[in-house]
């Protein structure tokens, strides 16, 4: 299994050393031949190290008011600093040079070889490759269950025969599935998804005209389920076709705030390619065909829509944009009361979530702690959505150095979402850190998460 992170070319270290690669970018260079690995210049720019390895393969440029802060770690000279960000970043879209010692034409294969790694360069690894999964029970459970899906979707318009329930008996089923996925609930859903899916099938297909739409807003809620077990397992080529799926379903259900729903979801598709620009765009734009005022729901679509584009800003390093996003939501969930709105959670208390979420990726930690000063989500929340919660504290303690901090947080997540939170990337990424500078007088707990990680069970 892969384990690429974005599209950086540079391996995790051990604390105090400089992984120095041929194939180092500019900046890369000048952080190596500073001594520096990539956490540790994370570090004394307190920003998530994401950040640099973007930097570094030429996806994002580094914030021009933060370039003399780079320049003086990295010992080079401002003018020095602004041409190797200027060649880190012609470098990513410039044609790869050839193996040594190949001759023209000698290979087809070699040459597709170099002309693909120069299209990963381009487009982003990150969209086809994740960090690897923890190998946990329920990971080993879904990868065997995955193939199940697949198949059911192959057969979405030529389902097998069988038996449909009642609507009113699906619906139950499906609200059910709903609170599941908003639980975390993916090992359960990975056996219960697929056959109801094949169900819905059927019943799309065979019922009256006038029952279309109730059946379309019902494959609509179980393909997000699937689509929830896809994506936060690595399977984005899946998470994107269920995607599609999933918004035809809203299509059919002509209902626009389920289009705007879809959009919303539609979302995972960026994220994991990190064209984060075109995202907010397509978010921006499902935002702007609402009319918020016209309902609750109305209103906590729209809502979402802006809380999803405000993380999405903030990842590309648009800080201004992402707080204009933020205020929209906080006005949006001022008219709503705090609840699951076509499936997703919205209000007050999921907007100050993703305010703080916001927060640590822009690496304003200042902001972060007052955001959470003296508040922590109530236990009414899904689970999801406030093991999010912890997990960012974990990224803010992370990013001020404060160790034991960061262990208890990531304890309290998966207290709440053992499974979400094993399966998410950045706490992959912080505990490695966390294994490798964690100090000795804070082993005993490192030990105790490291044991909760593989098992599920909170040490008591």
């Amino acid at each position: 299994m892969f384990t690429l992170l974005a599209c950086s070319n540079v391996a995790y270290p051990r604390r105090g050393e400089a992984a120095v690669e041929d194939n180092e970018s500019e900046l890369a260079r000048a952080r190596t031949e500073a001594g520096l690995t990539q956490e540790d210049l994370a570090r004394l720019l307190r920003m998530d190290v994401k950040s640099v390895r973007n930097w570094e393969s030429g996806r994002n440029k580094p914030q021009a008011k933060r370039r003399h802060e780079i320049a003086e770690h990295l010992s080079v000279s401002l003018a020095d600093l602004e041409e190797r960000i200027r060649r880190t970043a012609a470098s990513r879209t410039a044609p790869r040079p050839k193996p040594p010692g190949a001759l023209d034409g000698q290979s087809q294969a070699g040459q597709l070889a170099a002309e693909t790694l120069a299209l990963e360069a381009a487009c982003g690894q990150a969209y086809y490759y994740r960090p690897a999964v923890p190998h946990t029970p329920e990971a080993a459970y879904i990868r065997a269950r995955i193939p199940i899906l697949r198949r059911v979707l192959d057969s979405h318009d030529i389902p097998e025969d069988g038996p449909v329930r009642p609507v009113d008996e699906l619906n139950s089923l499906v609200a059910a599935t709903v609170d599941k996925r908003l639980q975390s609930d993916y090992r359960v859903l990975a056996a219960e998804v697929p056959p109801l899916l094949s169900e819905l099938h059927r019943g799309f297909l065979n019922c009256a005209r006038a029952e279309k739409s109730r059946f379309a807003r019902l494959l609509f809620q179980v393909y997000r389920a699937a689509d929830a077990v896809a994506d936060k397992y690595g399977y984005y080529d899946l998470s994107a076709r269920i995607i599609g799926l999933l918004s035809t379903a809203a299509s059919d259900a002509e209902d626009e705030l389920l289009d705007g729903s879809a959009s919303y979801v539609r979302a995972e598709i960026f994220f994991a390619s990190e064209d984060l620009s075109a995202g907010r765009r397509m978010l921006e734009r499902a935002a702007d065909r609402i009319d918020r005022a016209a309902s609750e729901t109305a209103a906590a679509t729209y809502g979402a829509l802006h809380m999803r584009a405000a993380v999405m800003a903030g990842r590309a390093g648009e800080a201004l944009r992402a707080r204009d996003h933020i205020a929209e939501a906080q006005d949006a969930a001022r008219r709503v009361n705090e609840g699951i709105h076509l499936g997703t959670a919205f209000g007050t208390a999921s907007v100050r979530i993703h305010h703080f979420s916001l927060a640590a990726e822009i690496c304003d930690i200042s902001a972060a702690f007052r955001l959470a000063a003296g508040w922590r989500p109530g236990a009414s929340m899904p689970a999801e959505r406030r093991s999010h919660f912890y997990i960012d504290l974990a990224r803010v303690y992370n990013l001020a150095d404060e160790r034991d901090n960061t262990i208890d947080a990531l304890r309290a997540a998966l207290r709440i979402a053992p499974e979400h939170v094993r399966a998410h990337p950045q706490v992959g990424e912080m505990v490695e850190q966390l294994r490798r500078t964690t100090p000795r007088a804070s082993n005993d707990a490192m030990n105790s998460l490291d044991r909760e990680l593989s098992s599920g069970a909170p040490d008591r």
